[in-house]
């Protein structure tokens, strides 16, 4: 008899939770239901991110890997590499998203004033970040881009001494830019902008991500880029210390890692000289 009432009791917490779930919110912000295959993934009772929404910061001026686009409706829809990583993570522990857009440099403070849950991939665990958040697994190895004039020709970083070169500000472009010899560096918000001083002629060239570099190009005419060797630059996702999701997600990601469901999203996004090896 206590099985059978123990039963009836998880079905129904089970609708409440379902119930909760279904229920709009009216903000601007996106709240997003998972959409990933779990049918692999056990959610057990106990896993913290069972029926919650977490919060996660992104800058969403970061092509292919996050970005919006607005639906009929009028409504935000966050879309990318990393929306679709952490979309599969959620999914797969029973939980929904909301992303909140917010400036690169702003993603740190915002951790740590408990304003979101995490941060979106694109953040490297340097040795002074690692002071005051936690970080998941390197899932991502980026290439460096230098996008110019297709009057230009700017191959490395050397052909770059003494120009004029823009980058994302507070990002790691700043280091690289700043490390270019007699160059007249200038630090820009978003991705979008650094391009658009190189097409004003405002810049000579502007150091961005490989892979967004390559999306802008499809759609900003008389541009060229030169993509360089890999770094130790990496992408990893930020939490507040002694988060109550962190191992949960790391562990998720970690599985996706192994199985080639990881491997899959960035293949579908980028290519395949993209994948982590």
């Amino acid at each position: 008899m206590k099985k059978i009432a123990l039963l009836l009791c998880t079905i129904l917490a089970a609708g409440s939770l379902a119930a909760c779930s279904n229920t709009s919110g009216g903000t601007t912000q996106s709240s997003q239901p998972a959409t990933a295959d779990t049918s692999k993934t056990e959610v057990t009772v106990d896993n913290p991110l069972k029926g919650k929404t977490i919060t996660v910061g992104c800058s969403a001026t970061f092509v292919p890997f996050e970005s919006i686009e607005m639906k009929p409706d009028g409504t935000k829809d966050y879309v990318g590499m990393n929306i679709d990583l952490i979309n599969a993570i959620a999914a797969k522990n029973g939980a929904k998203v909301k992303y909140t857009d917010m400036p690169f440099k702003s993603l740190m403070a915002a951790i740590q004033a408990n304003q979101i849950d995490m941060a979106s991939g694109g953040m490297a665990p340097t040795e002074e970040r690692e002071k005051t958040l936690d970080f998941s697994e390197i899932f991502f190895y980026p290439r460096n881009a230098i996008v110019y004039r297709e009057d230009d020709s700017y191959p490395d970083l050397d052909s770059l001494k003494g120009k004029k070169v823009s980058y994302v500000f507070g990002t790691n472009y700043q280091q690289v830019a700043e490390g270019i010899e007699g160059a007249e560096t200038t630090g820009i918000q978003g991705s979008p902008a650094t391009i658009e001083e190189v097409k004003s002629k405002r810049a000579d060239a502007c150091i961005v991500d490989g892979a967004g570099a390559t999306e802008f190009l499809k759609t900003n005419k008389g541009l060229k880029m030169s993509l360089l060797d890999k770094t130790e630059d990496c992408f990893a996702f930020g939490f507040p210390k002694n988060s109550p999701y962190y191992e949960t997600i790391n562990n998720t990601l970690k599985e996706m890692m192994s199985n080639g469901e990881l491997d899959k999203i960035i293949a579908d996004h980028l290519s395949e000289e993209f994948i982590l090896k």
